[in-house]
């Protein structure tokens, strides 16, 4: 009896750390993709994701053209704007420094993630920051504090959004959806 539940444990352990094993392996991997370099001439082939550790993505981009070619890491001031698996990051300047931005929608009004690394009681926490750009407009920071005023002036030619965010339908929670909204209306 002895035996066989040390043959039970071992083999679960043995299962165990394989499917921890194999999961720590196939974190990061490469999908189809582009780069766009600053001369404007677009690279296509594919672009290391990692979603276990989304800030990679926010740093630098890995791009080879193809399974088992040579592998170019593109820092945000090498490269205009990157593409992996249908996600687009852009380089732009957050408080003087090219930083990757990626782009969660894409109109009139174009909304941006920024992720930074801070530091928090003696740990490293990822900070996220949202950014948006009106059509050949300015690159702004979307304060939670002041985001009932930006997105009023930014989307002051639709009366409705403008009443719900006077009702306060919309919130800094909801910033993906008021510009998603927005950019709904303005396309019609």
């Amino acid at each position: 009896m002895k035996l066989r539940t040390t043959s039970f444990l071992t083999v679960f352990v043995l299962v165990t750390v394989m499917t921890f094993n194999s999961k720590a392996f196939s974190q990061a991997k490469y999908f189809q993709g582009y780069v766009i370099m600053l001369n404007g001439d677009s690279l296509k082939g594919e672009v290391k994701k990692n979603p276990k550790r989304e800030f990679d993505n926010f740093t630098k981009a890995s791009f080879r053209k193809k399974d088992g070619s040579e592998i170019k890491n593109y820092t945000p001031a090498k490269i205009k704007e990157y593409s992996v698996d249908g996600i687009t990051f852009v380089s732009r300047n957050v408080d003087g420094e090219q930083v990757f931005v990626k782009r969660i929608s894409k109109g009139a009004v174009n909304l941006y993630e920024a992720q930074m690394e801070t530091m928090q009681m003696n740990e490293i926490k990822v900070k996220s920051d949202y950014y948006m750009e009106k059509s050949g407009g300015e690159f702004v920071k979307v304060k939670s504090g002041k985001f009932k005023k930006q997105m009023t002036d930014v989307m002051s030619d639709n009366e409705e959004i403008v009443k719900a965010l006077e009702e306060k339908k919309y919130d800094f929670d909801n910033i993906v959806e008021v510009v998603e909204a927005y950019n709904k209306k303005a396309a019609n």
